[in-house]
Order: C-alpha cells, then sequence, then structure tokens
C-alpha cells in the first residue's frame, strides 16, 4: 500500500486544503453551468512515451502500427471529461524519417490517431524530445494532424512564425481556453537559425507576453510546462518559483510533465488576487520504463468554474486518479489502467509484479 497510501493521503490533504479556500463543492460537478457559472470538467494525462517495447508490440500484421488497446481500459475516463490533455512525449514524424525508440524517439503517426480515439482534445508537443528528428521531424506531425486530425488541438511546435504568434483557444461549454506548452530544453538540440519559433521553449518573458496576449482572447489559460528533474517526487525550488510567476501573470492551471514520476499539486495565490491549480508533474502515462514509481503515474481531474459577468475563475472537485501501465510478462501487451480497476489477476501477470507488489 506504499503509493496508493501515499497518493490517498496527499489527495485528502489536497481536498482539504481546496475546501478550505472555497475552491472545491460538496457535490461532483457537471460540464455546462453549475451555480450561475459556467463549467468545463477537465482530464490530463503524463508523459506517453513509445519506447522500442511498445512500438514492437504495437505492429500490425500489415506492417503499420495500432496503440488503440494501449488507452482502451482509461477511455471511460477521458471520455466523461468535457477537455482531455496528455503530454506526447515522443515527436511522431513517422517511417519516412525512421521509426525508434529511446534515446532519439521517432513515433509513428498512428499514436496521434489512437489517442484522439481514446478522447483526447489536447497534445503537447513541447518536451526535451521535440527535435530528436529535427525540423523535419516537427513538420511531418504537424501536417499529419492538419490532414488527419483537425481537430486534435497541438500546442507547443510551429509550422511558422504567424502560427507561433497567435494565441491558441479552443471553447468548450460556452468557455474559452487559452492553451500553451513550454519545454526547459531540447537535449542540447536547437531549431534552425531564423526559425526559433518551431518549439516553445521555457523564457520567463516570453511566456509573460504570451499569457498577455492569451488572457486578452481567452477567459481560462491553460500552460503545460516540461519542467524539472527527472525522478524526483517533490518539485524543485525552479519548478516552485516560475510556477509562482506565471501565477502573478494570472495563469489559471499549470500542467507539470517530464519526471516521470508523480509530484504534488497545489493552489498558489497569485498576485492579482487569482488562484492557479498547479500539478508539478503527472508522472508516465504510457511507457516502457520499469521502476515502480515510473509504471504508477495520475490523471489530473478537476472541474473549471467560470463566472462570465466577473471573469471569476475557480475549482472543483480538483484531484487526481492514480493510473498502473501494465506489462504483460511476454512484453505483448501495454495498458493503462485505472489503479481502482486494476485487478489482482492483471497485477500477478506484470512483468514487474515482484517489483510493483509493494505500491499496489
Amino acid at each position: 500500500m506504499k503509493y496508493a497510501g501515499s497518493r490517498i493521503f496527499r489527495a485528502l490533504a489536497t481536498a482539504l486544503l481546496l475546501s478550505a479556500l472555497g475552491l472545491v463543492s460538496a457535490c461532483g460537478g457537471s460540464g455546462g453551468e453549475s451555480g450561475g457559472a459556467l463549467s468545463v470538467r477537465v482530464v490530463a494525462a503524463g508523459d506517453n512515451i513509445l519506447h522500442e517495447q511498445i512500438l514492437r508490440a504495437s505492429r500490425t500484421e500489415g506492417g503499420g502500427y495500432d496503440f488503440s488497446g494501449a488507452y482502451e481500459p482509461v477511455r471511460p475516463l477521458v471520455e466523461a471529461a468535457d477537455f482531455a490533455y496528455v503530454n506526447q512525449e515522443t515527436i511522431c514524424g513517422g517511417a519516412g524519417l525512421r521509426v525508434s525508440g529511446w534515446p532519439e524517439f521517432n513515433s509513428p503517426p498512428e499514436a496521434l490517431d489512437a489517442l484522439a480515439g481514446a478522447g483526447f482534445d489536447w497534445i503537447s508537443a513541447a518536451t526535451n524530445h521535440t527535435l530528436d528528428r529535427g525540423e523535419a521531424g516537427v513538420r511531418a506531425e504537424l501536417e499529419y494532424l492538419e490532414e488527419n486530425l483537425p481537430g486534435l488541438v497541438c500546442t507547443g511546435i510551429h509550422a511558422s512564425a504567424t502560427d507561433r504568434a497567435a494565441p491558441k483557444t479552443v471553447t468548450v461549454n460556452g468557455v474559452t481556453l487559452g492553451l500553451a506548452s513550454y519545454t526547459y530544453g531540447l537535449n542540447g538540440k536547437e531549431p534552425p537559425e531564423g526559425e526559433e519559433w518551431l518549439v516553445d521553449v521555457i523564457d520567463e518573458g516570453r511566456i509573460g507576453e504570451d499569457l498577455r496576449a492569451l488572457t486578452a482572447a481567452s477567459d481560462v489559460q491553460i500552460v503545460s510546462l516540461h519542467w524539472g528533474e527527472e525522478y524526483e517526487k517533490e518539485p524543485s525550488g525552479g519548478q516552485r518559483a516560475l510556477a509562482q510567476k506565471l501565477a502573478d501573470l494570472g495563469c489559471d492551471v499549470i500542467l507539470g510533465t517530464h519526471p516521470h514520476v508523480a509530484q504534488p499539486m497545489e493552489i498558489l495565490a497569485g498576485a492579482g488576487g487569482g488562484q492557479t491549480l498547479v500539478y508539478y508533474s503527472l508522472g508516465n502515462f504510457l511507457s516502457a520504463q520499469d521502476e515502480p514509481e515510473r509504471l504508477l503515474g495520475e490523471m489530473a481531474r478537476f472541474t473549471i468554474l467560470y463566472d462570465p459577468d466577473t471573469g471569476t475563475v475557480s475549482f472543483e472537485d480538483a484531484g487526481a486518479v492514480p493510473l498502473v501501465t501494465h506489462i504483460s510478462k511476454d512484453f505483448r501487451t501495454f495498458a493503462v489502467y485505472p489503479r481502482e480497476g486494476y485487478t489482482r489477476e492483471l497485477a500477478a501477470g506484470h512483468a514487474y509484479a515482484d517489483a510493483l507488489a509493494g505500491y499496489l
């Protein structure tokens, strides 16, 4: 019960904090209107990392890929939300750029099809692996999305300076959400000279400019940050400092990725009097990493309440659903399950059952 107990305690403590701040109601929220305010139910998943083992397990007889089964167990959770986010850790440049796993990833675009099919509405593509296939990989992913999945919102990468300058927004239940993504770095790689707009890298000055533009174009601002230290269960001082700066700039929600393990969530008070909901790290969503805490991520779940008369943003039922990445003993099946629905039989059949025994 080590993992489950710690996460339950953290969730209870967070719920008490949110209740004290008046940010959680006594009953569950539903999309649409809530007490005069407009509401949007949101879920957010962490790092979707397509390691070589997952690529092999997902090959089809026709030579393509099918990742849909990996997300089937969590599809009801995703589809129940009004708006769903996931961090697509690996660039999806396709077979023309040689599909590969770690250390320099390139994933097939069928991964994007599977995420959209599972109900996700927004992917962040700004990670340290974004330039693993250079500019060509970025352009290939953007072209595939435009041609095949125009309804799947993608942030963090851009086809042009004009695209980079335009605030990314989507309206859900009458609430306009402003979306942006940034990564701490690109594993030493850089965009071509003159194309710095290709990938959004964390820069406080630029984030400030973007947030001002997003605020003018939207009701609620949500920022995805690929940041922090890998495998650390607590946010770094740099994460906390940047989160506070964004809170002071009026950002409403921060979704953190990159550490590959779950980190706490909290509410920050901004300089302007608003509240910012921060998930410092959602951990891994799907991966082939083999350490227990890297197989136990979480899906953020919260309801945004927006009052169109006052412009006030608040939150209801903010918490997280613990997840388990299942890997069969023969490494032919990879799937993400809600911890609540992960049976003893499945646990016994996990490739790393012994290592996970103290966590489930």
